[in-house]
This record gives C-alpha cells, structure tokens and sequence, in this order.
C-alpha cells in the first residue's frame, strides 16, 4: 500500500511529453524559456493531431535464414563455376601446346617422306641394289625425235 500523501497538484493530469519526432517538427528547443503566449516555431504540419502509428512489417526470422542460405549457395556455385573455367583454360592451354608439337612432327615427317621417295635417290638406291631400268620404261621417258626442218 501506498502511504504517502496525495494533493490536488498529483492529480491533475499532466501533458503528454512530445515524442522526439514532434519535437523535430517543431524545431529545435530553444535554451531558456519561452515566454507566456509565443507558439512554438511551426512547420506547417498540424501537431495537434496524434501521429498515426505505422504497422511494422517485420520479416520473419525464418525468412532472414532462408535469405542468408539462398545467397550462401548462390555464392558457392559461382565458385564452383569460376574454379570449373580456370580448369578448362588449363585443359585448353595443354591440349594447344600438344597441338603444336604434332604439327611440327608432322611437319618433320611430311619433309622426310618427300626425301625418301625422291627419284634421284631411288634411282640410286635401285642401282646400287642391282636393279636395271626396264627398256620399255625407257622408251615411255625419251622424247619423239622432231623433224629436221623445226617447222611443222
């Protein structure tokens, strides 16, 4: 139980002290008092009507983490991905020098071939392994003798 005393000051109801947002409204306080009967400095606002409360919509905690963990695996896979096409570059950079190398090694064996089936070193290589040109061949390879008098 209450046993102090009440007087007639303590139950007059007292004003409401402005929220912080009036009192931005209103501007700034000034240091000393303000004397009886100048209104406060206005903003073109009605102050005497109470401000409408604002529902808060507050997204769930739930919502939150689903949120977080949506962005987590978004995150990952472009990881994933990044490391995937640094590894095909790798893969693509080997492949290209292989490349290269059986080019040249084609190229060494295309020049080889072209010496071996040379015809001056068969001819040679033929006869230094007993072999004679056949005479039919030698009649296919001699030009007709032209006429004596070089006009047609």
């Amino acid at each position: 139980m209450d046993n102090r005393k009440t007087t007639g000051r303590d139950l007059r109801s007292r004003p409401a002290a402005p929220s912080r947002r009036q009192r931005a409204r209103v501007g700034p306080r000034p240091r000393g008092r303000r004397p009886r009967g100048v209104p406060p400095i206005a903003t073109g606002q009605d102050l005497s009507a109470p401000e409408p409360r604002r529902e808060r919509r507050s997204v769930p905690r739930s919502a939150w983490v689903a949120i977080a963990a949506g962005g987590l695996a978004a995150a990952l896979v472009l990881v994933q991905l990044r490391t995937e096409s640094i590894d095909l570059r790798y893969r693509l950079a080997r492949a290209m020098q292989s490349e290269q190398l059986l080019l040249e090694e084609q190229r060494r064996l295309t020049v080889e071939q072209q010496q071996l089936r040379h015809p001056v070193r068969l001819a040679a290589l033929g006869r230094s392994l007993g072999l004679a040109r056949p005479e039919w061949v030698s009649e296919l390879v001699q030009p007709p003798s032209a006429p004596a008098g070089g006009a047609p």
